[in-house]
């Protein structure tokens, strides 16, 4: 700016001085002039002199006012530069307290040291923590005083930069710090300064510890709590199992009317009490959070129809209606934990059981709308009921826990309300999706969308079922509208020609279908159509076209008995109920000698129509000496527990030796070896004395050899438990045991197990003992 000046400064006097310099120029040429002319012409010469004098004395006059005006612009722009130089003065000093104010009342330590450690700048914050002024520690070495530290940090090179949390002494005691160096870099990228900043974290590092403290404590309490239920579980599940299991037993005896009734009425309230308390317990392990998935392959239709299967004598009870349908095109094979997708439908199926009064319930199985991907399907599970529906201010509600939708002191219907809100916990923990439509007295159909991988490429449901010719004409006349319609669904998806008709209007329906040259080649009824009129329909369907048609009725399971007289008008197959999908196309289209591998028929030129015969019943422990000769090893220290297993055993004609801890057993299965007897099946409680069941199970099976297997060389090992969770199942077999019966199980639960394991009748297992 003051160069600027003087040069301004020098041109106002280079512009003054030329115009002096030309008026005196002026001048003198004038008085020349004169000089020169006096002679000739004295007149024109003095008034040259004269102008020439007078323009001098305006030369000098206007050269004066001009070096004056120049000088005062001068001063003025002086004074205008000055000013302006004493504004920025003061503006960087303002600057400069308000940065230092800034940094002087920062909570954090600020300071800098040089390349020897002396500081050369230190804030407020850091003299009241080491209890000095600033005048003291400018220009002293500073040494953090560090007495401990969370880790150690590396040594800065360079231009390095380290965070570290330590623990230094001040004024104030001990203080926890989050301390960060960092260099300072000069204009030739030499480190100059180090820059450090502290952090005081004491009272965070505190709440953080006592958080971590509470955050243990929790989850001691909450195993605590684990350790708790599965106790109360196996305490509460172990009575009743002796309550239902022997109220069981005093219902196969002769008793009166009112002994029934009072008999049912304790196995029911036994019943409802269990389910109560497993919902509360399954619950409260998910709140825990004690839910794992274990994901596997498994076979998604088998797994929807073991639902309906397990429930339908519920439904039963309740004069209600029950059945499956599973889509033909579906993969048959998934990836999920199958232990969660089930218990997700006997939530949702045994809810819509429990809430419908009419009618019936369906669960259909289909794919998710565009949702197939090569190794990635969405399976739209949905159970559809008859009752009374949800209304619309209980839609949003429904799935909270411990709702539902009648909410009054009125309410027909009682439970925990967390039947649903286990359903879509469970749902979402597998990423899927589920929800409700209802229309208030016209029913509910719930819906679970669920995610699964798939095998590359997937083998479809309907691959391995037998599949209809194409002559092949089908007449439904089931008392059911809802089982008629699944069974109809399940035909249509196979690629048959159906027709559905009422008792009354069958005949006629047989008729016309023969006159349109398209006769019935099978029939499917049931009980009640045959009692209003479908029993002529065999002889029927024969006498129009068809020499042997396919006469299958559908039956309850306790409706065996009535086989004979329907043989007698032509039925030579019979379905119980609920009917399995591959169950229903080999009686209809398939070789029902083979019970899974269809006729091939493909060279055919006319389906067959020649009856063939029914499918076997699975035997029940209700049949004498359905288990003769049967050799079973019972581990059970529960002496009604022991009872009950052994009364359900013998009634079937088996031989039980019972033994009442893990060391028993291990001693029972190796006196039987020695005596080259064995046993065909070992049934082991798990919490025993001195040696529990999984011990027990290990040490059993080391007596056979390695290569021996549950039912091919040694006896299948099965846990008997009142452990209610899926995970102990799991659990379970991954410590070695082969299957699993939980407490308190039934006598069709028995029966199933041995069926599972195709135990019939006395095998030679004791020849290979290690």
């Amino acid at each position: 700016m003051q160069r600027k000046t003087w040069q301004s400064f020098g041109a106002d006097c280079a512009g003054g001085i030329g115009a002096r310099v030309a008026l005196s120029g002026l001048a003198v040429a004038l008085v020349a002039l004169s000089a020169v002319l006096l002679g000739a012409i004295t007149t024109f010469a003095l008034a040259s002199l004269g102008a020439g004098v007078v323009l001098l004395i305006l030369a000098l006059r206007q050269n004066g006012k001009t070096g004056n005006a120049r000088v005062e612009s001068l001063a003025s722009r002086l004074d205008s530069n000055l000013e302006a130089l004493k504004d920025l003065q003061w503006e960087v000093r303002e600057r400069e307290a308000r940065y230092r104010d800034l940094l002087d009342h920062q909570g954090d330590v600020i300071l800098r040291r040089d390349v020897d450690g002396h500081l050369s700048f230190v804030n407020d914050a850091f003299c009241q923590t080491f209890g000095t002024s600033r005048d003291a520690a400018l220009g002293q070495v500073f040494e953090l005083p560090v007495l401990s530290c969370d880790s150690t940090a590396a040594a800065m090179k360079g231009g390095g930069r380290h965070s570290r949390v330590v623990e230094i002494s001040t004024v104030s005691g001990a203080r926890w710090f989050v301390w960060e160096d960092f260099a300072i870099a000069d204009d030739d990228g030499n480190m100059s300064e180090v820059q450090s900043v502290g952090r005081d974290v004491t009272e965070q590092r505190a709440a953080e510890l006592e958080l971590a403290q509470a955050r243990d404590d929790a989850m001691i309490a909450s195993d605590a709590k684990s350790r708790f239920l599965a106790s109360v579980s196996h305490e509460i599940r172990t009575p009743m199992s002796g309550i239902l299991g022997m109220t069981g037993l005093l219902l196969d005896t002769d008793l009166s009317p009112e002994q029934h009734t009072y008999a049912r009425a304790i196995s029911t309230s036994a019943k409802t009490l269990l389910s109560l308390i497993d919902e509360v317990l399954d619950f409260s392990k998910i709140e825990a959070g004690k839910i794992e998935l274990h994901n596997a392959p498994f076979d998604i239709a088998d797994a929807a129809q073991n639902v309906v299967e397990l429930l339908a004598p519920r439904a039963r009870d309740k004069g209600l209606e029950i059945g499956g349908f599973v889509a033909p095109d579906l993969p048959k094979t998934v990836i999920g934990d199958e232990l969660r997708v089930r218990q997700i439908l006997l939530n949702l199926v045994g809810n819509a059981i429990k809430f419908t009064d009419h009618g019936g319930v369906a669960l259909t199985l289909n794919m998710a709308p565009g949702s197939q991907q090569d190794d990635r399907a969405v399976m739209r599970f949905a159970v559809r009921d008859t009752g009374p529906g949800v209304p619309p201010e209980a839609l949003t509600r429904i799935f909270s826990e411990f709702e539902q939708a009648d909410q009054g002191r009125a309410r027909q219907h009682g439970g925990t309300g967390l039947g649903l809100a286990i359903s879509k916990r469970l749902v979402d923990e597998m990423g899927g999706n589920i929800d409700v439509t209802s229309v208030p007295g016209a029913g509910a159909t719930f819906t679970a969308d669920l995610p699964f991988e798939t095998p590359t490429p997937p083998e479809r449901v309907g691959e391995s079922w037998p599949g209809p010719q194409i002559t092949e004409h089908v007449l439904i006349v089931l008392n059911g509208s809802m089982e008629a319609a699944l069974v109809g669904k399940l035909l249509l998806g196979m690629g048959a020609s159906v027709v559905r008709a009422r008792p009354e209007d069958a005949a006629r329906t047989v008729s016309d279908a023969a006159r349109k040259g398209m006769p019935f080649t099978a029939v499917l009824t049931d009980k009640p159509s045959i009692e209003a009129g479908a029993d002529r329909l065999p002889a029927l369907v024969a006498a129009k076209g068809c020499e042997h048609p396919r006469a299958v009725v559908v039956i309850d399971p306790s409706e065996r008995a009535d086989m004979p007289k329907f043989r007698e008008h032509g039925f030579g197959g019979y379905l119980v109920r609920p009917v399995r999908p591959l169950s229903v196309l080999t009686q209809l289209f398939g070789d029902t000698a083979q019970d899974h591998a269809p006729e091939d028929q493909a060279s055919h030129d006319q389906a067959p129509c020649a009856a063939t015969p029914e499918a076997l019943p699975a035997p029940t422990l209700d049949e004498p000496d359905c288990l003769a000769e049967l050799s079973v090893l019972l581990a059970e220290d529960n002496d009604i527990n022991a009872l009950l297993a052994r009364t359900v055993l013998e009634k079937g004609g088996a031989r039980v030796v019972r033994a009442r801890n893990g060391a028993d057993a291990i001693a029972e299965a190796r006196a039987a070896l020695t005596a080259a007897r064995g046993f065909d099946l070992v049934l082991t409680d798990i919490h025993m004395p001195g040696m529990d069941g999984v011990e027990a199970a290990r040490r059993i099976r080391a007596l056979y050899p390695d290569d021996a297997g549950p039912g091919a060389g040694r006896p299948p090992i099965v846990a008997l438990t009142a452990n209610a969770f899926a995970e102990d199942r799991t659990a379970y077999l991954a410590a070695g045991l082969d299957d699993y019966l939980a407490k308190p199980f039934e006598t069709r639960d028995l029966a199933a197990l041995l069926s599972h394991w195709h135990i019939r009748e006395t095998e030679e297992t004791g020849a290979g003992a290690a």
